[in-house]
This record gives structure tokens, sequence and C-alpha cells, in this order.
């Protein structure tokens, strides 16, 4: 993706040495009116040879530099577009950072391991838990392409609220309960 500025200063640095082509082939400036402030140049053509040199080298760099910043400016910007447009649907929504932007964990990561922690009762399972599956049972709901998960319910009260998701996102013949009782 980094050639994409370097072809672009290319071409422009191209089409700038043809605009200014008589110049830069000129021995001397006497016939360029506009010029008049470079009056010194006139009595030595080396000098008029060195201002022409780093007349090309400064105009190079300063092409290469800007269509870098600009490239670089552009491609942050859909970088966060394509975020924002794609991380609701192949995402879990965790949290909102420091600039309320939101945080999701990628489609990718959920394949993953997913450590909570937490001391007993500080709501491991109603601010992490319940907000997961909710939203894993609500993406696709409706169409053939659901997701599908197991769930093992140690306590045994989780369940309750999975069927209450499935009961919002029309999924209670999706839900499969196997209860081992004593």
């Amino acid at each position: 993706m980094y050639f994409l500025p370097i072809i672009f200063s290319f071409i422009i640095i191209f089409l700038e040495i043809n605009l200014y082509k008589s110049i830069l082939t000129s021995y001397n400036i006497s016939y360029y009116s506009h010029f008049k402030i470079f009056n010194f140049l006139l009595q030595d053509p080396f000098l008029w040879n060195i201002t022409k040199i780093v007349f090309i080298i400064t105009s190079i760099f300063s092409i290469i530099f800007l269509t870098l910043f600009w490239f670089s400016f552009f491609r942050i910007k859909k970088k966060k577009s394509i975020i924002q447009k794609y991380a609701p649907t192949f995402g879990i929504l965790v949290g909102i950072d420091e600039n309320d932007n939101k945080i999701y964990i990628p489609e990718k990561g959920l394949y993953q391991n997913i450590l909570i922690t937490g001391t007993i009762g500080s709501g491991k399972t109603s601010s992490a838990l319940y907000p997961f599956t909710k939203q894993l049972m609500k993406y696709n709901s409706y169409n053939s392409d659901k997701l599908s998960f197991l769930i093992l319910d140690v306590k045994g009260n989780y369940y309750l609220k999975v069927l209450e998701f499935a009961k919002e996102f029309h999924r209670l013949n999706d839900v499969i309960i196997i209860e081992l009782r004593w």
C-alpha cells in the first residue's frame, strides 16, 4: 500500500519537470521576466545550474512528503470507517474508549479464548456474559446464518437469561437444554 504514494509522487514530479522543462534546460534566465529577483544568476551560469538542481531536489522531496502525508491521512480515515462499518456485524461490543469510539472483539477474536476475571459478586455475568450472549443471539437471528454455540451452565441459572434472549430474538426453537439432575 505504501507504493501508491510513491507512484503518485513520481507522476507529479514527471508532470512538474515537463511543465518547467524550458526553464530547466535553459542556460540563462534572461528572457524570463518574472525571475527578475534572480538577476545575480545572469552573471554566473554555474549558479544558475545549481539553482535548477536545488529546485529539482526540493520539488521531489516536497512532493514525496506531501503525498505520503496525504495518503497516510486518508488511509487512517479509511481504516476507521471500515472498522466502524463492519465491527457491529462481525464482532462483540465490549465497551467505549476515551474518545467515545466503540470497542469490539472482532470475529477472528471470538475463535480464541476470552478470560473474564473478578471477585465473587463483582458483576462478571451481568456486565460481560449476558451482554455478549445477547449480541451473539441477536446476530443474524432472522436469517439462516444465525450463530450456534454451546453454553455450559455450571450454576444452573444462566440458561434462564439465554431463554429470555432466545424469546426476544425469536430463537426459542433453536435452544436445546440438556439437564443432568440427581
